[in-house]
């Protein structure tokens, strides 16, 4: 056997439990708990009843207002009505008032049918919230009378024997009564009233059972029920031991009543199940509730309770998570009942918490504010969703919930000093063994952000995933040590963003990677200085000087013999358009600036969590900087397009069987563009490299291509690889045909290292034997051409180029209508490199204003409006024509005008703060050296 230290009591095993349970039931005992429990069960009818009238009779139909409605009557009356009823039942014969307030209910329920018949919504909730309140006083009188029918040694099992009964009976009524109310609410309501004369009999039979005879005015009640709500309300909020867990127990119970909602307005909106649906959420809450008490003792014996607190929310929050991405209706029951045994577990661990830190004197006043509070929580949620629901936005607002369960469960994992918050001595000096250990895991975090990026597009990780690597450089022992591990987390992240290279180049993308990784290495030391444990005066320098590190990295490698701008974390935002925003401002620069921002402003948070003025502030900075992108979203002028362009895309796709790529991709190009015929267009775009000829050398070929553009009635935009006779060798040409010749072409300015041409190739040709490293460099333009098919003007650009913000900017400078980008990513297919490159087009279009078309041989071919919505795709799984018609709004853009200017800003702050640093060393070690006095001469 076990004893409970809170009262006493052995703890039973079930079969002793049921046992006691059978000796305890007998004379007045059972004729209470039968009233109790009949009454209950007609409450729970009355309530299904209510629900059926006043959301599908009266009402519309289920809405979020209608629900926290129905919510806030048939709870808030148990809050509410509870401590005057127990103050007035103490003075009151409490026999007379569970036989009167039961005949009272016959009368109530008698006039709920009334109410059906005149549909009149106020007069429903009037007498619904007169029912509940009165079922109130017959559990305040149940609750005071049991102690005098049983002896006191058997009063924890009468309590237990209580409780369930009247939980089963009010769980059978509501289940049973959603079978039949959806048809008759009034049958409901008959049943109930039944039921509530039954229990006026049973009560009858009672013999006396304790309560006053002098009476007590209900004003009197209320005035002391008040007084004792204040008071407990004032002792919560000076004790932190009970205000922490009972934050916790309204921030869960507030979003298992959004869940709730949810799962009653999807079950009516796409289930039609109506009633039904709300008797289902309270039969999955119900049945939780039960399997959450029963696991919380044990999970208590093995865990300190308070620690546990935080855990009840990750589970939640997986369960919206997952009913985020399949919301049919069994996976939200499962959800649903996932997040109430959460959230039973968190209730029972804080009631024992709860009950322990509260002095004895004032427990039942606190308690009686802990009560309000619990059910004020599901009606707040049920208000909190009334402007944001919507049909069709049910993922959306799971993903919310799923989003909100995480960030509770850190604020009370914060709040009670929780992992991760826990404090632990931390040793001075890192042991050596293990440096090699840690930099291999600077490096796997610094491949984190990729996943921010397509394939996988988690655009939200980008805004959080630097937070591993910036504490794991905080932590190093010194400053060279930051450095070194900054410098793997590079490599990681240059590894992990063009890991798709490596059947190309081999093993030497690992010293590619490694050399680009040196650009991380003075970052890693800025971020040990100005966010190590040590410096906490240079916070504030942090928050600028720590991004414009970052975006000075991503200048220095943009250069195209270092690869170029791939992987800028700015681009990660592409694909969610109140973030991407901000490129209009300030390029894609500014994104990654206020990326990274954020990043700095959560570790701050975290290594300063004791501190609340740095908390506060580091919080504002992230919510301020994440804000920028949609606040500008929502507020930037929209141009007006001034006319559309049909513009056909054609897409080959990949090309198998006999002949060259070329040939076979051009007879494939001409076959797709001659389907355009019945369409008419503005002009067909062909992918890069998609005709292996110079057009000017090759009369024929040029006669065909020129019958064709007559024959669709549209320019033809091709791309050429091939040698020029003129200019000695091999170019990448953007060329314009209408049906009278070339119009106009343009030459790729910028190439792919090893790719299309090999940096020192007299040193590293070498590498073109033992990989794909081009065989012959490519030809270089000089300069960036404006195009015009009929009365619109195109600015072409060439694969890799479109990864450069300068081009495309001074494309847009040069009042172009439309940038066309002519790609292939046909060796790397299968891989993440088309959408990552197809994903740039979006980046483009904010940046400049201008919308994009990206025309890929193999996919993906894209099209983007100025603000970076998606007007068309072929993945690269499909062949075929893409004809999308474009909304032609010139928006001159603050990027535009400025150009480059977050770069310029980042590098003056960051040389600005050297010679400050230095100016306050050498002034340190003036005072520090003695003045000598001058010699006599």
């Amino acid at each position: 056997m076990t004893t409970d230290a809170a009262t006493g009591a052995r703890l039973r095993s079930p079969r002793e439990g049921w046992q006691a349970a059978r000796e305890v039931l007998h004379g007045p005992l059972r004729r209470l708990v039968a009233g109790q429990a009949i009454g209950q069960g007609a409450d729970g009818l009355a309530q299904i009843a209510f629900a059926q009238v006043v959301l599908f009779d009266i009402g519309k139909g289920a809405s979020p207002a209608r629900i926290a409605g129905v919510l806030a009557a048939t709870l808030l009356p148990f809050s509410v009505v509870g401590p005057v009823a127990g103050v007035l039942i103490d003075r009151w014969d409490r026999r007379r008032v569970l036989v009167f307030v039961s005949i009272a209910r016959v009368f109530l329920a008698a006039g709920a049918i009334v109410v059906v018949a005149f549909r009149s919504e106020p007069l429903a909730y009037v007498g619904i919230l007169l029912l509940l309140s009165s079922s109130r006083f017959v559990l305040a009188a149940k609750g005071a009378a049991l102690p005098t029918t049983v002896a006191s040694d058997r009063l924890v099992t009468a309590n237990a024997v209580s409780s369930v009964a009247g939980l089963m009976t009010a769980f059978a009524g509501a289940v049973i009564g959603s079978t039949f109310v959806g048809v008759a609410p009034e049958a409901g309501f008959v049943a109930a009233g039944v039921c509530y004369a039954i229990a006026a009999v049973v009560f009858a039979r009672l013999p006396p059972v304790g309560g006053g005879d002098t009476g007590i005015m209900l004003y009197t009640g209320v005035q002391r029920a008040w007084a004792e709500l204040v008071d407990g309300t004032r002792v919560i909020a000076h004790d932190r031991a009970i205000r922490d867990p009972l934050l916790a127990v309204w921030l869960h119970r507030f979003l298992l009543g959004a869940g709730f909602i949810l799962l009653v307005l999807i079950g009516d909106h796409q289930y039609h199940l109506q009633v039904s649906g709300y008797g289902l959420a309270l039969a999955v809450t119900g049945v939780a509730s039960f399997v959450g008490t029963v696991i919380a003792p044990t999970l208590a014996r093995s865990h300190r309770p308070l620690a546990l607190l935080a855990c009840a929310f990750p589970a939640a929050g997986l369960a919206a998570l997952v009913g985020g991405y399949w919301p049919n209706l069994p996976v939200l029951i499962a959800g649903l009942a996932v997040v109430a045994v959460s959230f039973q577990v968190l209730k029972t661990l804080v009631d024992a918490l709860v009950g322990g830190a509260t002095p004895d004197h004032v427990r039942g006043r606190v308690f009686a504010a802990y009560d309000v509070l619990y059910n004020v929580a599901f009606v707040v949620a049920g208000l909190a969703l009334i402007p944001l629901w919507h049909q069709g936005r049910e993922r959306a607002l799971l993903w919310w919930i799923a989003a909100a369960f995480f960030v509770a469960g850190v604020l009370v994992a914060r709040s009670t000093r929780s992992w991760p918050f826990e404090h632990r001595r931390v040793k001075a000096r890192q042991r050596p063994q293990h440096r090699w250990r840690t930099r291999a895991l600077a490096a796997l975090l610094g491949a984190v952000p990729v996943f921010a990026f397509p394939a996988p597009s988690w655009w939200l990780l980008a805004w959080f995933a630097l937070v591993p690597l910036l504490l794991l450089l905080r932590a190093a022992p010194t400053r060279r040590e930051a450095g070194t591990r900054a410098w793997w987390g590079g490599t990681g992240f240059i590894l992990a963003m063009h890991h798709w290279l490596i059947p190309n180049l081999g093993p030497f993308i690992v010293p590619l990677a490694a050399g680009l990784g040196v650009l991380w290495l003075p970052w890693g030391c800025l971020v040990w200085e100005l966010l190590g444990p040590r410096t906490r005066h240079r916070l504030l320098a942090g928050f600028v000087l720590v991004p414009a590190g970052w975006v000075c990295i991503e200048a220095v490698r943009s250069w195209d013999a270092l690869g170029g701008p791939w992987g800028l974390l700015g681009a990660s935002q592409w694909n969610f358009r109140p973030t991407l925003a901000a490129a209009s401002l300030g390029g894609v620069w500014i994104v990654s600036f206020l990326i990274v921002v954020v990043n700095v402003a959560v570790v701050v948070a975290i290594t300063n969590a004791r501190r609340p003025h740095v908390y506060a502030l580091a919080l504002g900075i992230a919510c301020g900087a994440f804000a920028i992108g949609p606040a500008w979203y929502a507020i930037q002028p929209r141009a007006r397009a001034r006319r559309v362009a049909r513009v056909a895309v054609i897409q080959p796709g990949v090309v198998r069987g006999s002949g060259t790529r070329l040939d076979v991709g051009e007879q494939l190009s001409e076959t797709l563009t001659r389907s355009v015929a019945s369409s008419p267009v503005d002009l067909v775009v062909w992918g890069e490299s998609s005709f292996g000829y110079d057009p000017t050398q090759r009369p024929d070929l040029l006669a065909r291509l020129e019958q064709l553009s007559r024959d669709v009635h549209a320019p033809l935009l091709i791309n050429v690889d091939a040698r020029r006779a003129s200019g000695g060798g091999i170019y990448k040409t953007s060329v314009l045909i209408t049906p009278s010749g070339v119009a106009g072409s343009y030459d790729k300015m910028r190439l792919v290292p090893f790719g299309e041409y090999i940096p020192l190739r007299f040193a590293l040709g070498w590498t073109a034997r033992i990989t794909e490293a081009a065989k012959q460099d490519r030809r270089r333009g000089h300069q960036l051409v404006v195009l015009r098919a009929g009365s619109l003007r195109i600015g072409p650009l060439i694969c890799f180029e479109s990864a450069f913000p300068d081009m495309s900017r001074n494309l847009a400078n040069h009042d172009v209508d439309l940038i066309i980008v002519q790609s292939s990513t046909a060796t790397f297919q299968g891989s993440w490199a088309p959408e990552q490159h197809a994903s740039l087009a979006a980046v483009r279009a904010v940046e400049t204003g201008r919308p994009v078309v990206h025309a890929a041989l193999t996919g993906d071919s894209v099209v983007f409006d100025t603000r970076g919505r998606l007007l068309g795709m072929l993945s690269t799984h499909q062949r075929g024509t893409l004809i999308v018609t474009i909304p032609l709004a010139h928006q001159t853009t603050l990027y535009d005008r400025l150009g480059d200017w977050v770069i310029a800003s980042c590098f003056s702050a960051l040389a600005l703060a050297a010679i400050a640093l230095g100016i306050r060393r050498a002034r340190q070690g003036d005072a520090a050296t003695p003045t000598r006095p001058c010699a006599n001469r």
